[in-house]
C-alpha cells in the first residue's frame, strides 16, 4: 500500500477534478435512511434531497439510485423482507413519495423509473432508456431508478448471467448509459477499509487507484441489504472500467456529503484509474 504522503498529491489532483463533475449518479443505499426498526430517517432522508437538489441547481444533472423500498414495504406489511416483490410493490410508491415531495418542497421536480435487467441487454429498450434520462436531466427533472421487482422473474433473482441484481450495479450501468463524470455510493460507513470498520485497528483507504476487483474485505451484510462493500467495489470497477469515470464511496448519514465530495474535500474512498485524470 502508498504511503499517505506519496498518495496526497495524487489524491488531491482526483479530488480537484470532482469540482469539473458535471453529471452525478448518487445510489443511496438502504442502511443510510432506514433505521433498524424498519422506519424511516427523514432527516438523513431530507438532507440528502437538500443535497442532491443544491448540485442540481448548480447546473449538475443528478440522478438517484435509491434502495430502501423493499424495507419500507417490510415494515408497513409486517412480513419478512425475503418476499422481495411483495415488499418492493408496498414499500416503491412509499419511497418515491418521500423523495418527490422533498424535493418539490425545493422547486426541483422528480421522476420515477424503473427497470429490469432487459432494459441493459435489449439494445432498443436501453436506447429508449438513455433518451429519456437525458430528456429529463435536460430539464431538470432528477430521475429516480429502481429496479422493477414485480416485473422481474423471481426464480431468475440469483441467475449468475443477471446484468445487475443488486443496486450498486444498478448504478453503475446507469453511470454508463448517461456518460456520468461521477459515481457515488452512499452506505452507513466511511469508505472502504483495510480491514472490518468495527475493528479498532481498522483504517479507511482515502483512495484506490488500481486493483479494485483484487480487493477481498471482511463484511457483515445486513437483513434488508442485497449488497456490501464487495457489491460496490464490484460495480464501481465496471464503471471505472467502462466509463472512465471518478467514484467515491462515502458514508451518507455525514451532513453536506454530497456537497463535500463535489468541492473535493478528503471524505470517503475516491476510485479511479490513471486514465481518468
Amino acid at each position: 500500500m502508498m504511503t499517505d504522503s506519496v498518495m496526497e498529491p495524487i489524491a488531491m489532483n482526483f479530488r480537484e477534478q470532482l469540482r469539473r463533475a458535471r453529471t452525478i449518479v448518487v445510489k443511496v443505499g438502504t442502511r443510510v435512511f432506514l433505521q433498524p426498526d424498519g422506519t424511516v430517517a427523514a432527516d438523513v432522508l431530507n438532507g440528502l434531497v437538500k443535497s442532491i437538489a443544491t448540485l442540481r441547481l448548480s447546473r449538475r444533472r443528478v440522478l438517484l439510485v435509491s434502495s430502501g423500498a423493499v424495507g419500507i414495504g417490510a415494515n408497513h406489511l409486517k412480513i419478512s423482507p425475503g418476499m422481495v416483490s411483495v415488499c418492493a410493490a408496498a414499500g416503491q410508491s412509499v419511497l418515491t413519495s418521500m423523495y418527490q415531495n422533498g424535493f418539490a418542497a425545493l422547486d426541483v421536480a422528480a421522476a420515477q423509473i424503473l427497470v429490469t435487467d432487459d432494459d441493459f441487454a435489449d439494445a432498443e429498450r436501453h436506447e429508449r432508456l438513455c433518451n429519456t434520462l437525458q430528456h429529463l436531466t435536460r430539464l431538470g427533472v432528477v430521475p429516480i431508478i429502481n429496479e422493477n421487482h414485480v416485473a422481474a422473474q423471481a426464480e431468475d433473482a440469483q441467475r449468475d448471467d443477471r446484468i445487475f441484481c443488486e443496486n450498486d450495479m444498478l448504478a453503475s450501468l446507469v453511470a454508463t448509459a448517461v456518460g456520468a463524470d461521477l459515481l457515488v455510493l452512499l452506505t452507513d460507513v466511511d469508505g472502504v477499509y483495510d480491514g472490518h470498520p468495527n475493528h479498532a485497528n481498522a483504517s479507511l483507504i482515502p483512495e484506490i487507484r488500481s486493483g479494485v476487483r483484487d480487493f477481498e474485505l471482511t463484511e457483515q451484510v445486513g437483513e434488508l441489504s442485497r449488497g456490501g462493500i464487495t457489491a460496490k467495489l464490484k460495480a464501481v470497477a465496471h464503471a471505472v472500467e467502462t466509463n472512465r469515470l471518478v467514484a467515491v464511496i462515502a458514508n451518507g448519514r455525514t451532513p453536506d456529503v454530497l456537497e463535500n465530495i463535489v468541492r473535493g474535500h478528503q471524505i470517503g474512498t475516491l476510485i479511479a484509474s490513471a486514465e481518468a485524470q
